[in-house]
């Protein structure tokens, strides 16, 4: 635990000097506008799906607090896997400046990214602080944040993200949120934590689309017009939206369930109302009864799923097999729900269940195993794959719904 503490100290100071001798952290560095120049007439005529964009930069940002969240359980209850999240932690600060990179060059998204490390590092100093009650250093910490905060919202307005005062506050709502986050766990207020999550989560999309839509006002032509059908784009975003959330949630009761830690039932109790919140997604589509079947195969996927991880932490070998098999059963009878709606063919949603399946398992095998970096890796592999599994399904809810338009249909199972 020390040990990555004096990591992320020494990170800290190489991150704080760099700044220092950069100038003012709002200004883009020196270059920046013309690489920003000169990517935007590389890109022409290779015209950028707006909604495309916005998602992700949602995914994004999604990945900064789902990663916040989990660093911020294992540095308060010093897990073991507290340096390599914190490492994964700063490589989506990294991928957050190289995002932008296309649009204004190679120098201001490195400044980016300089600017969101600090902003993670100081946190860790803020939350270390709290941690041994130093209230003189949790103060000079959090003026420090605050500062970074600023400077990063300054340096958008500076490359015409959005306006200073915008931003500034923008930036402020997300470290308010956090703060709150991380202080209900330090006291262990789990419900309040949970509560404090979802609000940082809100924030983060209004946030994150705010930013998508500054870089596509600053760059018009570098994007395709807005779409002619708001309610596609609508469920495109809502639909990848719905299972970050989930794998979210799956991760943090893994780590909980597995660890032992005080707060797995409020967490799988969160999880569960994800599962609640994709069912509720169809029921405009294919109707309420559809929504709640969904939704209660979904929590079977859960409930069975925390048997599976209840039975590998027992050894029981036996118990392992028959849970495992329920588990790649409702699995199917998810596949074959869905297909029965129309959203896609059965053998491709069966193929596609086993994936989201398959990687989990092996997420959850690595955290059992205490081997924290392939737990990492297997995770990045549900994300990825979720994404083109949620893509998917979205875009089978689209097709659903427009050919039970044409033929004058109502869903209702």
């Amino acid at each position: 635990m020390r040990r990555g503490w004096m990591i992320a100290a020494a990170l800290a100071s190489a991150l704080l000097l760099g700044a220092c001798g950069s100038g003012d952290g709002g200004t883009p560095p020196a270059g920046a506008g013309a690489g920003a120049g000169e990517a935007a007439s590389a890109g022409k005529g290779a015209e950028l799906d707006r909604d495309e964009f916005r998602r992700d930069m949602r995914g994004l940002w999604e990945d900064h607090i789902a990663w916040t969240r989990l660093f911020i359980v294992s540095a308060v209850d010093d897990l073991g896997d507290v340096d390599v999240t914190a490492a994964r932690l700063l490589r989506n600060q990294k991928e957050i400046g190289d995002a932008i990179k296309p649009f204004f060059g190679d120098a201001a998204g490195d400044r980016l990214t300089e600017l969101l490390d600090e902003h993670i590092l100081v946190a860790a100093d803020l939350l270390t602080a709290a941690k041994k009650g130093d209230d003189d250093a949790v103060a000079r910490a959090s003026d420090a944040w605050y500062r970074n905060g600023n400077a990063i919202a300054d340096f958008l307005a500076g490359a015409g993200v959005g306006e200073k005062s915008g931003l500034r506050s923008m930036m402020k709502g997300h470290l308010d949120t956090t703060l709150d986050e991380a202080t209900a766990r330090l006291s262990g207020d789990y419900e309040a934590e949970i509560a404090a999550y979802d609000e940082v989560r809100n924030h983060i999309h209004h946030m994150s689309d705010a930013l998508a839509d500054g870089v596509i006002a600053a760059f018009p032509d570098r994007f395709a017009p807005e779409g002619d059908d708001p309610d596609a784009a609508s469920i495109r975003r809502d639909m990848r939206g719905l299972w970050e959330d989930h794998i979210a949630w799956t991760r943090l009761f893994i780590v909980s369930a597995v660890d032992g830690l005080a707060d797995v039932d409020v967490t799988a109790a969160r999880l569960l109302r994800n599962q609640t919140e994709i069912g509720d997604a169809i029921k405009p589509f294919f109707g309420d009864a559809a929504g709640t079947r969904l939704t209660k195969l979904l929590n079977e996927h859960i409930l069975v799923a925390a048997d599976l991880v209840t039975a590998a932490k027992k050894g029981d070998d036996k118990a392992v097999a028959a849970v495992s098999k329920a588990w790649y059963r409702n699995g199917n009878a998810i596949a074959d729900f869905l297909a029965g709606a129309g959203v896609g063919e059965k053998s491709d949603l069966r193929s596609m269940m086993k994936g989201h399946l398959d990687t989990t398992l092996d997420e959850a095998t690595a955290r059992l195993s205490g081997d924290y970096e392939a737990e990492i890796v297997a995770y990045d592999e549900v994300r990825s794959h979720i994404h083109h599994m949620s893509d998917a399904l979205a875009e089978g809810i689209i097709s659903a719904n427009a050919s039970a338009a044409a033929a004058g249909d109502s869903y209702d199972y």
